[in-house]
């Protein structure tokens, strides 16, 4: 029986949901749930995710919302060890991230949403604590850096030999930096992290929908950004 995925290509969870499904090479059909059309919050989607938020699945009787609850239960249903392990210690390692995810490197999408995304394609205006804000993320990206890729010593997340779930769910956050459009060069490990993760195949095919509409709507797009696209 495969895998319903709910989901949407610009959303982030969604997308690491994606990726863990293709990888794993687990059977899914995927539904996509236009969010501008508000179907997020239509009673039928209402009753699969009572919060209205991508991504949900359905799988025979089991119904799941939160990307990192359906990432751990996919990676312990189809035996997928390497995306997160069965021993408790390194579950409990990978869960350190997967906690800080939410506070941490989240702040790059409420960032591109608050200074981006909102003003537009809702004409809201963007805050007026930009300078703060940006400085925040700053620290955000450098915690990234220091804590998670031992300033540049891992390759993946906390130093596991293979991408984990943990790489998929923060590589589709990192890629919503470029609609912001910063410069990278304070940040050389995070560039090589995010460079290497793009190698992945599977991981760049599901970021396809994304990057087209960044180029689309991203007015001069740094070099930088567009190199890691092609």
């Amino acid at each position: 029986m495969s895998i319903q995925l709910y989901f949407n290509p610009i959303s982030q969870p969604s997308r690491a949901v994606h990726a863990l499904l293709v990888l794993g090479k687990i059977p899914h059909d995927l539904h996509n749930i236009d969010l501008m059309k508000q179907e997020q919050n239509t009673p039928e989607y209402r009753k699969i995710s009572p919060t209205g938020n991508v991504p949900s699945i359905v799988d025979g009787d089991i119904v799941l919302f939160e990307s990192h609850t359906i990432l751990k239960y996919l990676a312990k249903k189809f035996k997928l060890e390497k995306f997160y392990p069965s021993d408790i210690v390194e579950q409990a390692r990978l869960d350190q991230y997967l906690d800080w995810h939410h506070t941490g490197t989240r702040q790059i999408t409420l960032t591109a949403r608050d200074f981006v995304f909102y003003p537009k394609f809702f004409g809201k205006p963007a805050p007026e604590n930009k300078d703060e804000r940006f400085k925040e993320l700053d620290w955000y990206l450098k915690a990234f850096e220091e804590i998670f890729l031992g300033n540049g010593k891992h390759q993946y997340i906390l130093g596991f030999a293979e991408p984990t779930i943990a790489d998929l769910s923060a590589i589709c956050e990192l890629a919503t930096i470029f609609m912001l459009n910063i410069d990278l060069a304070p940040y050389p490990h995070l560039h090589k992290y995010i460079k290497h993760m793009l190698t992945i195949p599977e991981v760049k095919q599901v970021h396809q929908h994304t990057f087209g509409f960044t180029q689309k709507f991203t007015e001069n797009l740094r070099q930088e950004y567009v190199d890691l696209i092609q």
